[in-house]
């Protein structure tokens, strides 16, 4: 595209309060432009050298020119090669995120430059200060204008073809369809502005009930697939340094879910096992109230991925308790299953079931009596504990959180 040429609609501009501020004002604040940037300039954390291409110092002083230029006329002649000059931008920084973010930064900035500027002015002429009516009316066109330039860059950059977000979508999608190779992951890789780590885990999220839950604020590098009603995200080096806690801050309205920690190829992987996992959340057998992980609860995913089965086994195992009546068969289920998990130490089990061990060795009585030589065979205990497992991990986790409300209610 040839510069200074836009094929797009030009963004308005607000022009009534442009056209009521004096013209003459503009040349009065033309030459305290260089001096407001520097100062605006020095405080910001960027260095020199940080900027990147096609932003910086030029940026503000580029703004406040334009500024001035509409204070002198506001007519749509004056702003349309302004508006191409802000349409050019965001088409030359379209695939620079990093730039776009230092764009939009010094384009605000350039309003505290503005109001330095009128303080400068205030201070060189104390008797003749800027009338009250301008001061707001300067307010208003700045706001305008800050607009209208930003619409002007956000339709150059739509224009100018796929962007860093487009190319990211592609990799999640390419990433989650079953991993491209190195060469293809990494051609990906270098269109999104995406660094490939060298491992990473997908996360799993669902609404939590009666929430409407707002767009996630992901952190640096975390890739996001959010279209749908399942969203999903990709953290790279999960158990990197300051890592463990960086999806807690959706937990408010998300339930989150995590897979275990692959290489980028096999990320899908990573999120079968995150659904997984947030299923079982979901139904209550695991926590919902932290961020889920499930390399954390093993035994729970391999029992429940063979559920029918256990279904089926457990018509078997636990026949004996079918001589009990169900209030006490209950009780008898919650002991044994303690007792497995404590390889059958009375004071252990009891502290689990906030009971008596003198309770615990009176129901293991009743059950070997009920079980016989079953609970002395490993294998026999290692079913018993998996259909359990199974038949008990949602009550389980529901009387925990009753116990909890009721202890600090």
């Amino acid at each position: 595209m040839p510069e200074g040429v836009v094929t797009m609609a030009v963004p308005e501009l607000d022009v009534p309060a442009f056209d009521a501020i004096p013209g003459g004002l503009a040349r009065t604040l033309r030459p305290l432009v260089d001096r407001a940037v520097d100062d605006v300039m020095a405080g910001l954390p960027e260095g020199g050298d940080a900027w990147r291409p096609g932003v910086g110092r030029a940026t503000m002083v580029d703004a406040l020119g334009h500024f001035c230029d509409l204070i002198e006329d506001s007519g749509p002649a004056a702003w349309a090669p302004i508006a191409a000059h802000y349409a050019g931008l965001g088409g030359r920084l379209a695939h620079d995120r990093r730039a776009l973010e230092q764009l939009n930064r010094l384009l605000l900035r350039s309003a505290r430059a503005l109001w330095q500027m009128v303080d400068a002015l205030a201070a060189a002429r104390p008797a003749d200060p800027v009338p009250e009516p301008v001061l707001r009316l300067l307010s208003e066109a700045q706001f305008g204008f800050l607009d209208a330039a930003s619409a002007a860059v956000a339709r150059g950059r739509r224009e100018s073809g796929p962007g860093e977000e487009e190319h990211r979508a592609d990799l999640v999608a390419r990433l989650l369809a079953g991993g491209p190779d190195p060469a293809e992951l990494a051609a990906l890789a270098d269109r999104a502005g995406w660094r490939v780590p060298r491992r990473l885990a997908a996360a799993a999220l669902r609404p939590r009930p009666g929430r409407d839950p707002r767009r996630p604020m992901l952190p640096q590098g975390v890739l996001a697939d959010l279209s749908g009603p399942a969203p999903v995200l990709l953290v790279p080096d999960p158990g990197g340094p300051g890592r463990a806690g960086l999806l807690r801050p959706l937990l408010a309205d998300w339930i989150v879910a995590v897979g275990p920690a692959v290489p980028a190829h096999r990320a899908a992987s990573s999120l079968r096992w995150a659904r997984e996992t947030l299923a079982l959340a979901e139904r209550g057998v695991l926590p919902d109230d932290e961020v889920v992980s499930g390399a954390d609860h093993l035994a729970s995913l391999v029992i429940f991925q063979a559920e029918e089965l256990i279904d089926h086994a457990a018509a078997t195992r636990l026949a004996p308790l079918g001589r009990v009546a169900p209030g006490h068969r209950e009780r008898l289920m919650e002991t044994l299953l303690a007792l497995l998990e404590c390889r059958f130490t009375a004071s252990e089990a009891a502290a689990i079931l906030r009971v008596h061990p003198q309770t615990v060795r009176y129901r293991l009585r009743r059950l070997e009596e009920l079980f016989g030589d079953a609970l002395q065979d490993p294998r026999s205990c290692l079913e018993l504990e998996m259909i359990l497992r199974a038949r008990l991990a949602a009550p389980r986790r529901r009387a925990a959180a009753a116990a909890t409300v009721a202890a600090h209610g």
